[in-house]
């Protein structure tokens, strides 16, 4: 891993990884909740991907990918980035 002040360069494209989780208020008491992660390589986007889906592998494609929550629903889809991250 590299130290987090050093200079990262990432040529290509860029994905981000969008996360929504929706709840059942009545059921859970929760309210929904929304992210989207900062610029990363396809595969960083996929490994990530695959730890919010509790999956035992990379997923297949873009999603969006769902997976069942207490009193809800976690939604995961890859965005493609128009821009090459530098710093």
């Amino acid at each position: 891993m590299s130290a987090p002040d050093q200079l990262s360069l990432t040529l290509g494209p860029t994905y981000a990884v969008e996360v929504q989780d929706r709840f059942t208020p009545g059921l859970t008491g929760r309210s929904d909740r929304f992210y989207i992660s900062p610029p990363q390589t396809r595969d960083a986007a996929l490994t990530l991907a695959a730890m919010l889906l509790d999956a035992a592998g990379d997923p297949d494609g873009d999603g969006p990918w769902r997976r069942a929550l207490a009193g809800g629903r976690r939604t995961v889809q890859l965005h493609l980035l128009d821009e090459t991250r530098v710093g």
